[in-house]
């Protein structure tokens, strides 16, 4: 073992006196120009924090704010105090961020450019102050060390603040938000201004409804999920505000997609999306509508269109769009009705197995590409002439030509491609 002599001894000693003697003459140069820190770390937040540039109150705030917190971390430094109680402007402004619904990583970016300001003014004087390579380099780990210590225990401080209140508004939010919904809903008298404040979400636009469940065998209140599936299909449509959301119970939310000015949504693609979730969801769509009216209406589709994905029994992921399903959704509520009506327009084509299911499937194509054979064989990757043959065998089952009472079979279709084993037979059906 190495041991040090008298003179290395005293060396050692004269060392962290010199490095603690320019410490503290770093901090008191340092708290001397409090107030040109603060104003910097007041310019850098409002420049590099948007959410916070656009509020006035909150910008009073933050001044507020960066000069205390400015004060007592130099104040902290200059008389090594660990731990202070944190001043009133600090833990105003860690509440309002709360109450504006503002996310916590705004308070964590302006946790790290407090540090990083007061870190680099320090480390300046210390350039300017210190002579010696080695007394300078230590007293960098020293200021450094203290610093991280110092302020994140004042961070700490605000960040319980900001979760507590945070908290509070949530549940508070959700109370509010939850009866302006519902008196818009009922044809309540609201003020279409206030509510929109309570909602946070603008009423005078387009808007498409939606209801989104997980089905059994899917994890029950996973709130995070259904938030991550609707801001996904918010994203899909390149709506440019926040979607509004309504949890409804464990396993059902609400949605409002906004529109804007647009009064067309394109889903086509969200079949694909949703298949690619985690989760078991189902989501029922309704139509593009405007206004307060519109956010009514549309609601009113999406729980039409719940009607029919419920009906099914077809577990999710899945899209069900009430522009797909407006007939068969005033078919559902008398299921029993249905199934017979269906089984005497389809015949041999209501049974549930695969040969059915295949003609169901050529018949439903060739409707929907116009009657054509040659758009039909397109749509199915097959040859026109398989198609013919196809047609000719469901006109044989049927007993009739196909281009006959073309309404009821479209809507008997439907409802089986919707409805699946709900409306479908199990056992032959042979006509007679």
């Amino acid at each position: 073992m190495t041991r040090l002599d008298n003179d290395g001894a005293s060396s050692d000693t004269d060392q962290r006196s010199a490095v603690r003697t320019l410490v503290a003459t770093v901090y008191a140069a340092t708290n001397a120009r409090s107030v040109d820190i603060a104003e910097e770390m007041i310019t850098r937040t409002i420049s590099e924090i948007d959410e916070v540039t656009t509020d006035l109150h909150l910008v009073q705030l933050l001044t507020a704010c960066a000069e205390a917190a400015t004060s007592l971390s130099l104040a902290m430094l200059e008389h090594d105090r660990d731990t202070e109680p944190m001043p009133t402007a600090m833990s105003e402004y860690a509440r309002v961020l709360a109450q504006r619904g503002l996310p916590i990583t705004v308070l964590d970016r302006g946790y790290r450019l407090t540090h990083n300001t007061i870190l680099r003014w320090c480390l300046e004087q210390l350039e300017t102050l210190g002579t010696d390579p080695a007394v300078v380099a230590q007293a960098a780990v020293e200021i450094m060390t203290r610093l991280s210590t110092q302020i994140d225990g004042l961070y700490e401080q605000m960040l319980d603040t900001y979760e507590l209140e945070y908290e509070t508004w949530l549940r508070h939010r959700s109370t509010a938000r939850s009866a302006r919904i519902g008196d818009l809903l009922d044809g309540r008298p609201v003020d279409v201004t206030a509510a929109e404040s309570t909602l946070g979400y603008q009423l005078d636009q387009f808007h498409l409804g939606l209801i989104a469940w997980i089905e059994p065998g899917g994890t029950a209140h996973d709130l995070p999920a259904f938030e991550r599936a609707v801001t996904a299909l918010a994203e899909h449509l390149d709506c440019h505000e926040r979607p509004l959301f309504e949890p409804r119970d464990e396993r059902t939310v609400w949605a409002w997609l906004p529109l804007g000015g647009n009064a067309h949504a394109d889903v086509s693609g969200w079949t694909t999306a949703v298949e690619k979730w985690d989760q078991p969801i189902t989501v029922a769509l309704g139509a593009p509508q405007h206004g307060v009216a519109g956010f009514v209406r549309t609601h009113r589709q999406a729980a039409q269109a719940t009607v029919v994905a419920r009906a099914s029994n077809v577990s999710g992921p899945r899209v069900v769009p009430i522009g797909l399903v407006g007939a068969v959704a005033l078919m559902c509520e008398d299921l029993d009705a249905a199934r017979r009506w269906v089984r005497d327009v389809l015949g041999p084509l209501a049974v549930d197995d695969s040969t059915a299911a295949l003609h169901r499937q050529t018949l439903r194509t060739f409707f929907s590409t116009g009657g054509s054979y040659t758009a039909a064989a397109a749509a199915l990757t097959m040859h026109k002439n398989t198609v013919i043959y196809r047609i000719h065998k469901i006109e044989e089952l049927l007993g009739k030509n196909v281009r006959e009472g073309r309404l009821e079979l479209e809507n008997a279709l439907a409802l089986c491609h919707w409805l699946g084993t709900a409306v479908l037979d199990s056992e032959t059906i042979t006509t007679e």
